[in-house]
């Protein structure tokens, strides 16, 4: 029996200091059919202000890559604010925060000069498709390291920023220029946006590269119809560049959705060395047409000397059912000119990705994909097996541009804010008062220790620890009891042992106050709890002997035989 007291005390003991963690991942129907809205959220006590996608793991295995963070920017007609989002594993935040106000895209890890930074593009989204603004490089501390523009005096569009191994930055950019329309049916010069390719230098800002779409690309190659585009201010987006990559050859590679081809490009002289895909197609397809008819595709990238990684979206908001997005891995012969599909990627839900999305390769070979204006992102085995499915939105809004993500990818990173943890007393979901703590971007911290004293004037060392407890999710969470000091705080503690901060000092008696007029403080009492746990397991024997007298009462009933008629077959 001591035994049992025991393990009872050690389990209520943990409970008061249980980490607010989430709950086992499972499907869940209410969320994918709008029982909590276009956009749910995840709430956090101590940091309401925050607005962090709620998850729903439709499948997961520990073949999937838990050590690394997942990395998406949620905007949409749903959202308060775009927000730049990093996630662990079990969908629990890190960091989030939005950026004066713009709509955000992109969010990456790149390394500069030996250091990790965070980069993603701000701007404004509405200028037709693609985007003018800046790119925003963040610090290990979330400092502003440095905003990068264009050269020449142009806008930085938001599809894709990279920062090459020499230290230069390519940077896809939308220009608008006069061209002769009646190649596609128009007799008049109108407005085209021209799509640049421009490497950078981050020191000076000055282009080193820079090539043009118009000089070599025909506006009658597009799949684009021009409707009511190229007259006014409406200008004919006839390419659509979405991604731009630079090879150990110095070569660039860049995909365009409306052509519906990757163009190679000599890194020299910025002559077209060939085209993969659309009208212009140069290969001979040896998959029986697989291997090129991906259409509106974005995010290609080489993985290898001979292989190419494609988002297909294969759909547009126009043609939005004409095919199901697919992650596409080819291989290319480029002396044979030749092209073979070596895995697709599909998502079982025939996700339609009419716009934006991801691929990536992660380093143990498996494969993520983000579904841009669909809520989703996957992980697949290199074989294309799928993994790991989740939704950051209700299944039945996709398409609806409610919640979306340009880009899903995984990083490891490692933040260190400078700003305090945030803390709160609230009520916890049995009703009691508990003490909350979270920190925005602190990825150390492996252990929260909560503090008190009855000195508001106190120093360190006056301050006495009352609980502890690792930290599991983004918040944890300690229930008050009437032993605990007037002030409290916690103290963010790594996995060394080391204090890495201090929330500010709250007194509890101050709350207390503050929130009499409306309900009660209920706290943990210590000197009854020996009493509770009493009166719990003696109910517990109660109900247990009373079940007992049930079942020997039913064993011990008169039984009755009721003759049933019979009747022919």
């Amino acid at each position: 029996m001591r035994l049992s007291w025991a393990f009872l005390v050690l389990a209520v003991g943990n409970a008061n200091a249980a980490p607010s963690g989430s709950p086992a991942s499972s499907y869940d129907f209410g969320y994918e059919h709008d029982a909590y809205g276009p956009h749910p959220l995840a709430v956090f006590k101590s940091a309401a202000e925050l607005e962090v996608p709620k998850l729903d793991v439709l499948l997961s295995s520990q073949a999937c890559d838990t050590s690394l963070y997942t990395f998406m920017t949620p905007r949409g007609g749903a959202t308060r604010e775009p927000q730049a989002t990093i996630l662990d594993s079990n969908g629990e935040l890190i960091w989030t925060q939005p950026w004066r106000g713009q709509q955000l895209y992109n969010l990456m890890v790149q390394e500069y000069r030996g250091e990790k930074y965070l980069t993603f593009w701000a701007g404004d989204d509405t200028v037709g498709g693609h985007g003018a603004g800046t790119i925003i490089m963040l610090d290990k501390y979330y400092y502003l390291y440095r905003e990068i523009r264009a050269a020449n005096g142009l806008d930085a569009d938001l599809h894709d920023f990279r920062i090459t191994e020499n230290g230069t930055a390519l940077i896809t950019v939308y220009q608008t220029v006069q061209q002769d329309l009646r190649e596609v049916g128009k007799n008049l010069v109108g407005p085209v946006w021209d799509c640049l390719v421009q490497e950078i230098d981050l020191e000076t800002g000055r282009a080193l590269f820079e090539w043009r779409a118009l000089d070599h690309w025909r506006l009658s190659d597009s799949f684009k119809d021009i409707g009511g585009d190229g007259e006014g201010d409406h200008a004919y987006d006839f390419f659509h560049m979405n991604s731009v990559a630079k090879d150990a050859r110095g070569n660039y590679l860049t995909s365009s959705r409306y052509m519906h081809s990757l163009t190679y490009i000599d890194g020299a002289t910025g002559d077209v060395i060939w085209i993969l895909g659309g009208k212009r197609n140069m290969f001979r397809d040896l998959s029986n047409g697989t291997a090129t008819n991906f259409a509106y595709q974005h995010d290609a990238r080489w993985s290898g000397n001979d292989t190419i990684t494609i988002f297909d979206n294969g759909v547009d908001d126009v043609h939005r059912d004409i095919a199901d997005t697919r992650g596409l891995k080819v291989k290319i012969d480029e002396k044979a000119m030749t092209v073979s599909v070596v895995t697709e990627y599909f998502n079982t839900h025939k996700i339609h990705g009419v716009s934006q999305g991801s691929f990536q390769t992660l380093s143990n070979g498996n494969v993520l994909l983000g579904y841009g204006n669909s809520a989703a992102f996957t992980e697949f085995a290199s074989d294309g097996e799928i993994l790991c499915d989740t939704h950051f939105g209700p299944e039945s809004r996709f398409g609806k541009a409610e919640i979306q993500s340009y880009r899903v990818y995984k990083y490891e990173w490692h933040g260190f804010p400078t700003t305090k943890p945030s803390s709160a007393v609230r009520r916890n979901s049995e009703r009691n008062w508990s003490f909350y703590v979270s920190w925005n971007g602190a990825t150390e911290v492996s252990m929260w220790v909560l503090q008190g004293t009855q000195d508001n004037n106190a120093t360190d060392k006056d301050w006495r620890e009352l609980n502890r407890t690792k930290k599991v999710g983004f918040e944890a969470a300690f229930e008050l009891r009437k032993s605990y000091s007037q002030y409290l705080r916690a103290v963010a503690v790594n996995s060394e042992g080391h204090m890495l901060g201090v929330s500010e000092p709250l007194n509890v008696s101050a709350v207390e106050e503050q929130l009499l007029s409306t309900e009660t403080l209920t706290f943990i009492d210590d000197e009854n709890l020996t009493t509770e746990i009493a009166m719990v397991i003696g109910g517990v024997i109660v109900l247990g002997l009373l079940l007992r007298m049930g079942i020997v009462a039913w064993n011990n009933r008169p039984t009755v035989y009721w003759r049933i008629p019979t009747v022919p077959d």
